[in-house]
C-alpha cells in the first residue's frame, strides 16, 4: 500500500511541477437605446484556474449577471468549471478552447413587478478563445463564441434552449488574467 501511495504522490508532483495559479475574469456592461430599445446588461465574472502544463489548465468562473429590458429584470448567479486545452502557441499568443459545464440560477421580475421563483439553467459545450501574454504575469484573454447545448428559457441573460454554434457580438468577451 505504501508503494502505491508513493507512486501516486510522485505522479502528482510530476504533473504539477510546472503548475501555476491564475486569477482574472471578465467584466462587461452594455446599454442599448436606439429604435426605442431600453436594454442594459452588466456582468461580473471572476475566474480562478490552475495551469497543469503548457497545453492544459482547469478553472472555474463564479459570477453575477444582470439584464434589464423594458422594465423586466433578470438577476443570475453563475458557476462554470472548465478544462482548457491550448492547441497553438505562437510567441505571446495562445489559441485555446474551453470545454465545460455552466450552471445558472436566476430570478426574473417582469415589467409589472411580478417576480418568479428561483429558476435554473445549464449549458455544456466548447468556448474558443485567444490569450495574449502581455508580460510573464499578465494576459489579455478573449472568448468568441459557444458550441454546445443550453437548457434555458428566453428570460435568461446567457441564451435560450438549443444546440449549435453562436458567434454573434454578444458571445464576445474580454478579460485580464494574473498568473502567479
Amino acid at each position: 500500500m505504501k508503494k502505491v501511495f508513493l507512486m501516486f504522490a510522485v505522479a502528482m508532483l510530476t504533473l504539477t511541477a510546472n503548475a501555476q495559479i491564475y486569477l482574472g475574469g471578465e467584466l462587461g456592461m452594455w446599454r442599448e437605446w436606439q429604435d426605442g430599445a431600453n436594454k442594459s446588461s452588466v456582468s461580473v465574472l471572476p475566474e480562478v484556474g490552475y495551469t497543469l502544463s503548457d497545453q492544459l489548465a482547469i478553472g472555474t468562473v463564479i459570477g453575477y449577471r444582470y439584464n434589464y429590458e423594458k422594465g423586466a429584470k433578470v438577476n443570475a448567479l453563475e458557476v462554470a468549471p472548465y478544462l482548457r486545452y491550448t492547441f497553438l502557441q505562437l510567441d505571446n499568443v495562445n489559441l485555446f478552447v474551453d470545454g465545460g459545464f455552466g450552471f445558472y440560477t436566476y430570478k426574473y421580475k417582469n415589467a409589472a413587478g411580478v417576480s418568479s421563483d428561483a429558476q435554473n439553467a445549464w449549458e455544456v459545450g466548447l468556448k474558443p478563445g485567444v490569450a495574449v501574454n502581455l508580460t510573464d504575469k499578465l494576459s489579455f484573454v478573449t472568448h468568441f463564441g459557444f458550441l454546445g447545448y443550453r437548457d434555458a428559457d428566453a428570460a435568461t441573460p446567457f441564451g435560450r434552449n438549443g444546440f449549435g454554434f453562436n458567434a454573434d457580438g454578444n458571445a464576445l468577451t474580454f478579460g485580464l488574467y494574473w498568473n502567479f
